[in-house]
């Protein structure tokens, strides 16, 4: 899982996503995994699809889609791991089908004015890439996820002058994102319980926020003066985060049975 977090307007969708001409961590990101998928094609068939999915006022919204008033809900499997039901996955072949998927996402967001941001986003936004690989030889299926995430940026109420529909957005964003300051701070403190379930947010993160999993978080920070106490709590963020020690990574795998049937057996 890789995230930006920061104040609105400090630059977290620009790090994630970038111009064509600078490509930001997205696109970087999912050309090394073709990269590396195009290194081991020999012994390996590679499936890779992508989903992008937003979060807005605690809703989640399939950006694929150009009618995503389809309700949602995220669902926690057996063996720990968090799935979307009726989510779009598109099976793409090339970095360049990525970029596509992208662009579609992009203009299905929400995205409004307020006095801090011209373009601020109103909702976080998730690219999730599935990989499956298959062994050709040992028979062995290897799957992995990565959320690329660009969290809505957090903002203060008197500053923005947020007011209707504007404000409850900056309310439910900035709720989320206190649940996952909660999920940091009770990792860091390696705590019995973790909230996960305080937000849709976390909740959907949950498999890789902790256990084997591997996180990697930008925090933007604002040059100006006026945002120096906003900088302040995204760095007191970042110093928390920096205190997380998760599990060492673990290959998520089966093996398909010897059977002419074609079934798996799991791998212990």
């Amino acid at each position: 899982c890789i995230f930006a977090y920061g104040q609105t307007g400090s630059g977290k969708t620009h790090t994630m996503e970038g111009p064509r001409e600078d490509p930001g961590v997205n696109t970087r990101a999912i050309a090394e995994l073709f990269r590396l998928a195009e290194e081991r094609g020999e012994d390996y068939e590679i499936i890779v699809s992508a989903s992008v999915l937003e979060i807005y006022n605690e809703q989640l919204r399939d950006l694929l889609v150009r009618d995503n008033s389809k309700k949602l809900e995220a669902k926690l499997a057996k063996d720990g791991s968090v799935h979307v039901p009726g989510l779009t996955a598109m099976k793409v072949e090339t970095p360049q089908d990525i970029v596509k998927v992208m662009e579609v996402a992009s203009k299905n967001r929400a995205v409004s004015a307020t006095n801090m941001n011209e373009h601020s986003s109103r909702s976080h936004a998730m690219l999730s890439v599935s990989v499956t690989c298959r062994n050709r030889i040992s028979k062995q299926e290897h799957r992995g996820k990565l959320h690329l995430v660009d969290l809505a940026g957090s903002e203060r109420v008197g500053k923005s002058e947020a007011t209707g529909a504007r404000l409850k957005e900056a309310q439910s964003i900035n709720k989320s994102l206190s649940s996952l300051g909660d999920v940091i701070q009770a990792l860091s403190a390696k705590k019995g319980h973790v909230p996960f379930r305080n937000s849709k947010l976390t909740y959907v993160l949950q498999d890789s926020l902790g256990g084997h999993s591997k996180v990697l978080m930008f925090v933007q920070a604002s040059p100006a003066g006026s945002n120096t106490s906003e900088t302040r709590c995204s760095l007191d963020f970042a110093a928390r985060a920096r205190n997380v020690e998760l599990g060492q990574a673990k290959q998520n795998s089966t093996r398909y049975g010897d059977a002419g049937d074609g079934g798996r057996t799991a791998k212990h």
